[in-house]
């Protein structure tokens, strides 16, 4: 039988790695202002075409505009700490889906977690956790 298992996806921090990592965060941040300013437009438009919003349409925009809010200051977080961590640092960057293969009678504790090291670019390690 197999079975899928999520495995974290980890890059050492070099200055180049940091350079990325910073480039896909401001990215990622703008990519966020921009829909925070389109949520805004198009409130503006809505109270534009019909007057006031049913409170449920408006508590709902401020919703939306809030979480915007909220991850451009994780995200503006993450620049922070970025510039912080020392070099060679393994930072998890994303997860990946893993198959195992597994049988009956197999003992659990060799399902250990495994986590996949990335540097430059290249795999350098998978390891068992």
């Amino acid at each position: 039988m197999r079975i899928m298992k999520k495995v974290p996806v980890k890059v050492v921090l070099t200055e180049t790695e940091r350079n990325k990592q910073s480039d896909r965060l401001r990215n990622q941040r703008k990519q966020v202002e921009t829909e925070k300013e389109q949520l805004h437009f198009e409130q503006k438009k809505l109270e534009h075409k019909y007057g006031t919003l049913p409170s449920k349409i408006e508590e709902r925009m401020s919703q939306e505009i809030k979480q915007r809010e909220n991850k451009v200051e994780a995200i503006s977080y993450q620049l922070e700490q970025l510039d912080i961590l020392p070099e060679s640092y393994e930072l998890t960057v994303e997860e990946v889906d893993s198959v195992i293969d597994i049988e009956e009678g197999m003992g659990w504790e060799t399902l250990k977690d495994r986590e996949i090291v990335i540097e430059d670019g290249v795999i350098k390690r998978v390891r068992d956790v």
